[in-house]
């Protein structure tokens, strides 16, 4: 199986949150090549190989992208075209390069691996992590290491800041605004408490780094003249280890703080409502599973991603051993020219099958090509 190629068609199909139907259905067909393959909760894609006694594996992506956004912005294609050695468009580094190298690296070495791997991959994942993937995880066996494709450019991502959306909403008076100081003006009051959470004192982990805030939406009035009586923000706060529910509306000074809820509508029709809270994680670098790993990949460096993905839920929520590996650089994602290097997509490829080979491959058993997992009919999760 060609991942380059594979890349090429997963990032010709528009797959923006909510809408991942098509995408889906490529990769069950995909899947279903060489394994048993299944549509799960929440459009969820589950592919499975069950070969004995082993450990548990579980290869995981998302299927889901932001929108291409201004195209007039971009000077590459935005649609998966290869120019200069590089896969062009979104989504291509966050993150359907590595799902591309995920299920090549998987094909080849599904013949010589002893154990259950689990490639899963989600919907609604850059709106809500883990909410798709803990849903999965609810219906399948608990793996002994997860491994992520969000791109990690060769290294060994274990972990990173998670985070939460606060909503801080001020309340007023209203007037006539010929005549303000007859109310009181709920946006003027939202500036006054923006001010104090901003100032506020944040954490420090010596690893994560430091805790951040940013307002990412304000909303407030009418077009009309009148003072208004509500008015709102959204706030981005990362996260350090440790932090909560309770910890973070606490550490606001008795400010008028909620967490964030959201409305999710999967491409299969099914609706979630989610809670913006998703925890910081990190893996000690002397975990069994992580060393293994990094000695399967030639020692790679280890690191942490900027921005948060579905480890929240397996690592930060349920303590899974969690690595994360794949091609591209983090900055790329989201971006207008979003791309991510060929060579890195094949070396990914070549990197699971070698990581797959080293944790569950079976040893001094020659393969056998009549055991091909995709002669098996699938079963529930």
């Amino acid at each position: 199986m060609d991942p380059v190629a594979l890349a090429e068609t997963l990032v010709r199909i528009p797959s923006q949150s909510g809408s991942e139907g098509e995408l889906a259905t490529e990769l069950v067909s995909v899947l279903g090549t060489f394994c048993e393959t299944q549509m799960g909760p929440c459009g969820t894609v589950v592919g499975r190989i069950r070969n004995g006694k082993g450990p548990t594996l579980l290869l995981e992506g998302h299927m889901d992208t932001v929108p291409v956004g201004d195209s007039t912005a971009w000077s590459r294609p935005t649609n998966g075209q290869v120019k200069d050695g590089v896969l062009w468009g979104r989504g291509a580094v966050d993150m359907k390069g590595a799902i591309a190298a995920q299920v090549a690296g998987a094909a080849a070495a599904c013949l010589d691996i002893q154990g259950t791997l689990l490639m899963v991959y989600v919907a609604h994942e850059e709106t809500a992590e883990g909410v798709a993937l803990g849903e999965a995880l609810d219906a399948l066996p608990r793996p002994d290491l997860v491994v992520l494709g969000e791109p990690t450019g060769l290294s060994l991502a274990l972990g990173h800041r998670g985070r939460t959306v606060l909503r801080l909403e001020a309340c007023g008076r209203p007037a006539h605004a010929s005549m303000p100081e007859l109310g009181e003006n709920a946006i003027e009051r939202l500036v006054e408490q923006l001010k104090v959470l901003m100032e506020g004192p944040l954490p420090d982990d010596p690893i994560l780094g430091r805790g951040s805030l940013a307002p990412v939406a304000v909303t407030g009035g009418a077009d009309a003249p009148v003072v208004p009586d509500r008015a709102w923000a959204l706030v981005d706060r990362r996260l350090v280890r440790g932090e909560t529910v309770e910890s973070v509306l606490a550490s606001g000074g008795g400010l008028p703080l909620s967490v964030a809820q959201s409305n999710l509508v999967f491409h299969t029709g099914e609706t979630r409502c989610a809670e913006q809270f998703f925890p910081a994680w990190w893996l000690d670098p002397g975990d069994h599973w992580a060393m293994r790993a990094r000695a399967a990949l030639d020692r790679p460096p280890y690191r942490a991603w900027r921005f948060s993905t579905d480890g929240v839920e397996t690592a930060g929520r349920r303590g899974i051993p969690t690595i994360g590996y794949g091609p591209g650089d983090e900055r790329a994602a989201h971006r207008a020219d979003e791309g991510v290097p060929t060579d890195e997509i094949s070396e990914a490829a070549e990197g699971y099958r070698r990581l797959l080979l080293s944790l569950m491959g079976r040893r001094g058993r020659p393969r056998s090509p009549a055991q091909n997992p995709a002669d098996r009919s699938a079963r529930g999760m």
